[in-house]
């Protein structure tokens, strides 16, 4: 049996998430080091409007997701495994070790500001369910051919898939999708195009931050969304977390991997609940639960039967 702790990614951002960590003690702490850490009160990233902004929204999820890995840690709760979808692997590096908390600071405060800068406005993600992957590809290349800029960025499930593109190009897939009998077609809450070649030269741009950085062999098991695979040389670790805002997320080959590893328990750390959903998909007899949605002692007490 095994524990794995799964991280979201943006679009699960929210006002107040930040604030709620200041019931618990490591939680303070660690908005009293980020705020240290970056100069600035990190609470004043905490409502709809600073969320706007993509660094402000991949600093504030680091520090959440991070802080509540923290506070399960504090309570008995030691995962095996962690996974984190886009910005959420930065927050899985840090709790396995590998670079510090200041040092996964700064890297995600530079990654949001080169995704940014690249794409001010007029690109962003949707989420199409319900159509077969072959389906969608031949959509993908039909609008292509009709000049439209659109990539596939994550395959969630085999019906759940996130595409990247041009605002106007998403809209034309996702209204063809509907034709097709898709059962949802919608654009989300990320407001630059992820995982797709379209930030290639950014993640060559930020290949630039680690180049200084000392990482440390991870003491838990780190997984890879976008190789779908266990990675432990920190030079693969390095890569992944360098260029994974480029490359595809394959969720659903990645968490059936492990499910072939034992995992028993997944526990979503905070803001999100999107990532719980997946993991039912991909492994429906694993026990799959969102922080979100659980109180801590519920959570304690699942860890220690499936565990």
């Amino acid at each position: 049996m095994a524990i794995l702790f799964t991280f979201p990614g943006q679009g699960t951002q929210k006002a107040g998430m930040l604030t709620d960590l200041q019931q618990f003690p490591i939680g303070q702490q660690l908005l009293n080091r980020a705020s240290h850490h970056l100069g600035q009160d990190v609470l004043e990233l905490d409502n709809e409007t600073a969320l706007l902004n993509n660094r402000n929204t991949q600093v504030a999820l680091t520090v959440c997701s991070y802080a509540y890995a923290q506070i399960l840690r504090d309570l008995g709760m030691k995962p095996e495994y962690v996974l984190g979808l886009s910005i959420g692997a930065f927050p899985a590096a840090i709790s396995a070790g590998i670079i510090s908390y200041e040092q996964g600071l700064d890297l995600v405060t530079r990654r949001g500001e080169l995704m940014a800068n690249a794409y001010p406005e007029g690109y962003a993600m949707a989420a199409v369910i319900g159509l077969p992957l072959p389906t969608l590809k031949q959509l993908l290349a039909d609008a292509t051919e009709q000049g439209h800029v659109v990539y596939i960025a994550n395959i969630n499930t085999e019906s759940q898939v996130v595409i990247s593109g041009r605002v106007d190009s998403l809209q034309a897939v996702c209204d063809l999708a509907l034709t097709k009998q898709a059962t949802s077609a919608r654009l989300l809450k990320v407001n630059v195009p992820s995982h797709c070649a379209l930030l290639a030269n950014q993640a060559e741009q930020f290949s630039h931050a680690f180049e200084s950085l000392e990482f440390k062999r991870p003491n838990i098991t780190y997984v890879s969304a976008n190789a779908a695979r266990v990675l432990v040389p920190v030079e693969r670790i390095r890569d992944d977390l360098t260029h994974n805002m480029a490359r595809q997320v394959h969720w659903w080959e990645t968490v059936a991997m492990l499910k072939e590893r034992g995992v028993t328990l997944a526990i979503e750390m905070k803001p999100g609940s999107v990532l719980t959903g997946l993991c039912k998909a991909s492994m429906p007899d694993t026990i799959s639960v969102a922080a979100e949605s659980e109180n801590l002692a519920n959570l304690a007490a699942l860890a220690r039967k499936y565990g």
